[in-house]
C-alpha cells in the first residue's frame, strides 16, 4: 500500500458517510417530531401531489356537509311551518263545513262571523308561508342546489361541469308553495255587475228556458260554449247558479284540447243572493253572451253589448288601446315576459302583421295563441276584448306580475300604451285587487270552499312530501360525503403519514451509525501520523 500526507482519502470517506448519517438522522428527527412521512417537497414529490389532493377533497367535503346541514336546517324550518299550514286547514274546513250545512241555525249573521273567521285563517295561511319562504314566487319556493363535492363524471373526472352537477343535491320546490294563491284558496273572479240582476230579469230573457255563456281562456281562446237549461223555471238566483254550473260541467267532460283547458281552469257560478259571479282557481279567464238567451246571459253579467267579455281579474293587469288597425303588409312585435316559480325569466312574442292578426279580435285570439304554445307560466296568462268594439281597449291579464312590451306598429297604427300613443315601451302589469278569496258567506260558497279547502290539504300534502324527501336526500348525501371524507382521511395518511416504529428504529440506528462514524473519523484522521515514524531513523 501506498502513503499519501497530502490527501488522506480514509478520512474523505469517513466524512462523506458520516455526513450521509447526519442527514438520515436528521431526516428521521424530523419524521418522528412532525409525525409525517413528508415533510418536504423532495422527500416524494409524487405522493406529496397525490397527498394534498386529497387533503383539499376533505376540505370541499367538509364545507359541503355544513352546506348539506343548512340546507336540512331550511328544510326542517319549512317543514314545521307546512305543519302550522296543515292546522290551519283544519280549522278552515271545519269552518266551511259547518257553513254548508243547511242547517245551519246561525243564519246570515253567524255566517258572516264564521266568515270573518274563516277569513283570518286564509290570511294566516299566507302569511305564515311568507314567513318560511313558501310563498308563490318566495325565497325557497323555487329549484333548490346544494353543492356538497365529492362528485366525479362518467370517466371519474372531478374538474368538469359534470362533476359539480354530480356533487351536488336539487331539491326541486317550485311547484310547492303552500300561501293561499298556491292552494287554490285565492281566486280569479268577475266583478259584480253594476246593476244587480234580479230573478225576473234573468228569466224574462231567457230563449226556450236556455242561456248561453262563452268562455274565454288559454286553450280555449276561441271559446267554449257553456248552455244552461231550465233557467226560465229557476225560483232562486241559486237554481240560476245550480244550473250554470251544471252546464259548466257538462262542457268541462267534452272531448278535445279546449275542453280540457276549460276543465283545468276551474270555473265555477257564485252567488250571494244578489247577483252572479263566476271564479276559477287555477287560470285568467273571460265569459261574455253567447247565441242564445243573449238578454239573459246580459243580465247575468251585467254587460252593455252583445260580445262584451267579463274578464275575471287576477291580481295583475295590463291594459292597452286599440286605435287604427294594421294595413296589408303592417306589423307589430309584442312581446309577454315574467319571472316564473322557479326565478327563470321566460317571455313569448307574437307579431301580429304576420300572425295575420290586424283586428282587435284577431289580436286577442293570436296573443292568447301565443301564451298557451308557451307551455309554462305564461298559459296562466289571457288576453280579453272587454268592449267588443273595433277599437278600445284589450287587456291582459293574470295571477303573477308580468312585462309587455309593445313594439311600434307599422305608420303608429296598432296597439298603444292604454291612456296615450306611446309605443315601444314595457309596460308592468299593476294591481287591480279584483280577484277574490273563497268565502263561506252562504251556503254555497261554503260548499265549494270545503271542495277547494280538499284540494288545498292534497296540494299541501304534495309539498309536504317533497320536503319530506329533499330532507331525506340531505341525510344520505351527508352520509356519503362522511363515509368520503373518513376514506379520503385514512388514504391521504398512508401516503403523507410516517410509520412511528420504523422511524424510531431508524433514529437508533442512525445515531449508532454517527457515533461509530465520528469514532472511525477519529482513527482515519490520525492514520498519516505512522508516517512520521518512517522518517526517523
Amino acid at each position: 500500500m501506498s502513503f499519501s500526507v497530502n490527501t488522506n482519502v480514509t478520512s474523505l470517506q469517513a466524512q462523506n458517510n458520516l455526513r450521509a448519517s447526519s442527514d438520515f438522522q436528521s431526516k428521521t428527527i424530523n419524521r418522528v417530531t412532525s409525525g409525517l412521512r413528508i415533510v418536504n417537497s423532495g422527500d416524494d414529490a409524487a405522493g406529496l401531489a397525490i397527498a394534498n389532493g386529497f387533503r383539499s377533497d376533505q376540505a370541499v367535503l367538509g364545507q359541503g356537509i355544513r352546506n348539506a346541514n343548512d340546507g336540512l336546517s331550511t328544510l326542517q324550518t319549512i317543514d314545521g311551518g307546512m305543519n302550522n299550514i296543515s292546522l290551519l286547514l283544519d280549522r278552515a274546513r271545519t269552518l266551511a263545513t259547518q257553513s254548508a250545512s243547511g242547517t245551519f241555525a246561525g243564519g246570515t249573521d253567524g255566517r258572516t262571523t264564521l266568515n270573518s273567521e274563516f277569513q283570518s285563517v286564509i290570511t294566516e295561511i299566507s302569511r305564515q308561508a311568507q314567513a318560511v319562504g313558501m310563498n308563490t314566487g318566495g325565497q325557497f319556493a323555487k329549484a333548490l342546489s346544494v353543492f356538497i363535492g365529492g362528485g366525479k363524471d362518467a370517466s371519474g373526472l372531478s374538474n368538469n361541469t359534470a362533476s359539480i352537477s354530480n356533487g351536488s343535491i336539487s331539491v326541486d320546490l317550485s311547484q310547492s308553495a303552500v300561501d293561499s294563491k298556491a292552494l287554490g284558496l285565492t281566486t280569479f273572479q268577475t266583478a259584480a255587475p253594476t246593476t244587480a240582476p234580479t230573478l225576473s230579469t234573468i228569466t224574462a230573457g231567457t230563449t226556450g228556458g236556455n242561456v248561453d255563456l262563452k268562455f274565454f281562456g288559454a286553450g280555449f281562446e276561441s271559446g267554449v260554449t257553456v248552455t244552461a237549461n231550465n233557467v226560465s223555471s229557476a225560483t232562486s238566483l241559486n237554481d240560476v247558479v245550480a244550473d250554470i254550473n251544471t252546464a259548466i260541467n257538462t262542457a268541462a267532460t267534452a272531448a278535445g284540447g279546449p275542453a280540457a283547458a276549460f276543465k283545468a281552469a276551474g270555473i265555477v257560478a257564485t252567488t250571494d243572493g244578489k247577483s252572479i259571479q263566476f271564479q276559477a282557481a287555477n287560470a285568467a279567464f273571460s265569459v261574455s253572451d253567447g247565441t242564445n238567451g243573449t238578454a239573459a246571459a246580459r243580465n247575468i253579467l251585467g254587460t252593455a253589448g252583445a260580445g262584451v267579455q267579463v274578464g275575471a281579474q287576477g291580481d295583475k293587469q295590463v291594459t292597452l288601446d286599440y286605435g287604427t288597425a294594421l294595413g296589408a303588409g303592417e306589423s307589430q312585435l309584442m312581446t309577454i315576459s315574467m319571472t316564473d316559480s322557479t326565478g327563470k325569466l321566460i317571455s313569448t312574442s307574437v307579431n301580429m302583421g304576420a300572425a295575420g292578426a290586424t283586428t282587435k279580435a284577431q289580436q286577442v285570439t293570436a296573443i292568447n295563441t301565443a301564451l298557451k304554445a308557451a307551455n309554462n307560466d305564461l298559459s296562466k296568462l289571457v288576453a280579453v276584448d272587454q268592449d267588443a268594439s273595433a277599437t278600445g281597449s284589450l287587456v291582459i291579464m293574470g295571477g303573477s306580475n308580468f312585462k309587455v312590451y309593445v313594439g311600434a306598429g307599422t305608420g303608429g297604427d296598432g296597439l298603444t300604451v292604454h291612456g296615450g300613443t306611446t309605443q315601444s315601451s314595457f309596460v308592468d302589469s299593476a294591481a287591480n285587487g279584483t280577484g277574490g278569496a273563497v268565502d263561506i258567506l252562504n251556503q254555497t260558497d261554503a260548499q265549494q270552499a270545503v271542495n277547494a279547502l280538499a284540494n288545498a290539504v292534497s296540494t299541501l300534502g304534495s309539498a309536504q312530501a317533497a320536503v319530506g324527501k329533499g330532507e331525506n336526500n340531505f341525510n344520505y348525501a351527508m352520509n356519503l360525503a362522511q363515509s368520503q371524507t373518513t376514506n379520503l382521511a385514512a388514504a391521504e395518511s398512508r401516503i403523507r403519514d410516517a410509520d412511528l416504529a420504523s422511524e424510531a428504529a431508524n433514529l437508533t440506528k442512525a445515531q449508532i451509525l454517527i457515533q461509530a462514524g465520528t469514532a472511525a473519523l477519529a482513527q482515519a484522521n490520525s492514520a498519516p501520523q505512522a508516517i512520521l515514524s518512517l522518517l526517523k531513523g
